[in-house]
């Protein structure tokens, strides 16, 4: 019951004690007609209504500015009629309605509409909610369809092409600290199929299973890839910090491409992935909902990776450069192939450390474009 549903009644309620305390039949007739109104109002509002609802969201996972579609299906399995209706959905801190129209016995329908893709996050969409209400306004009901949904607005992904993906070899020796002792192992036995080396053929399997097995060796100097992202709000504006997750998001899908591990690494002490992760979903969805940290160092993160597994690539994304930083990352030479510092700043300096591809940019779409023309090297 609404305000105005309480306030008819109490007027309703005065008119006929004062009609049948003064007998004025003026006030009767008002005290009736209210009742009459309030009663159609109860019973319209009421009433069993045979709306059912619906929703799917596709995809689930979509880029910024990308769209979203949310299909709402719509029927009405009862006798009466169902008048014009807004159904409203939450989504984070907005309210998203689209109409549904007048359904009769028996019809159906189908409404589509865009979610909004343009901030970065995970967004919570809420039950489809549609509120019932007399012509008055005297009653409302509402009833939700469906559950709580899930969707991840994905940070901007930038084309980056791909760093070189094999190690170097050194005439000299490793590289690394931690190179492997081999590059070739054994895997497994599998079936001989034509082509394979038949040097590579397992002849004692072979005589007892009676068909040709063969060893299944791969390669263990596989690349590796570490990106590490710094969420020290005191290096970042807002806005630089929105680019720098962009650029740490392109530059994770370039180095997996699906095939390749790759670990994501953030100052708050956050690690996704690993030599066995090849896809770069989970890693996105970390940076999906990553925010600035008042307190999480960079410093933290570079000293645990030289206790860490080395690899091929290192790449750093951070806000302005501080003191500290880059003979940091330089005592990491030894343990990965490759460095790269991307710097997001609104007043880009150009700096320089032996050992170190460093790029500063104030966005990340100039970040790309100088990953692709100075990092490929």
């Amino acid at each position: 019951m609404t305000k105005a549903g309480v306030l008819t009644l109490i007027v309703a309620i005065a008119a006929l004690a004062t009609g049948l305390v003064l007998h004025w039949v003026a006030f009767l007739v008002i005290g009736f007609g209210l009742v009459l109104i309030f009663a159609y109002g109860a019973v319209s509002v009421m009433r069993p209504s045979g709306l059912t609802i619906e929703r799917q969201i596709q995809p689930p996972r979509v880029p910024k500015g990308s769209p979203a579609i949310a299909f709402l299906r719509f029927a009405n399995g009862g006798r009466a009629p169902v008048s014009v209706t807004v159904a409203s959905q939450p989504f984070g801190d907005i309210n998203v309605r689209t109409v549904i129209p007048r359904l009769r016995h028996g019809e159906k329908g189908v409404r589509t509409y865009r979610l909004p893709t343009t901030r970065r996050g995970i967004f919570d969409v809420g039950p489809v909610q549609v509120r019932r209400a007399d012509p008055l306004d005297l009653f409302r009901r509402s009833r939700k369809f469906g559950e709580m949904e899930r969707i991840w607005v994905y940070p901007a992904i930038h084309p980056l092409r791909q760093l070189p993906s094999g190690q170097k070899r050194h005439l000299e020796g490793p590289s690394s600290d931690t190179a492997p002792q081999g590059n070739i192992t054994f895997h497994r036995l599998r079936d001989y199929v034509v082509g394979d080396d038949l040097r590579l053929v397992h002849w004692r399997s072979s005589a007892r299973t009676g068909r040709l097995v063969v060893k299944h060796n791969v390669d263990t100097s596989q690349p590796f890839s570490v990106v590490v992202i710094d969420q020290d709000a005191s290096v970042y504006t807002p806005d630089a910090f929105e680019e720098a997750v962009d650029v740490a998001a392109s530059v994770v899908t370039a180095l997996t491409d699906h095939k390749a591990p790759a670990e994501l690494r953030s100052s708050d002490g956050a690690t996704i992935g690993g030599p066995r992760l090849r896809d770069a979903t989970p890693l996105i969805d970390h940076l999906t909902g990553l925010q600035l940290k008042q307190d999480a160092p960079l410093a933290a993160v570079l000293l645990a990776l030289r206790r860490a597994r080395s690899g091929t690539s290192l790449v750093i994304v951070t806000g302005r450069l501080q003191d500290g930083v880059l003979p940091a990352v330089g005592a990491l030479r030894r343990r990965f192939e490759r460095l790269v510092i991307i710097s997001i700043c609104d007043k880009a300096e150009p700096r320089s450390f032996a050992g170190i591809n460093i790029i500063t940019a104030s966005n990340a779409m100039e970040a790309s474009a100088a990953w692709n023309m100075q990092v490929i090297r």
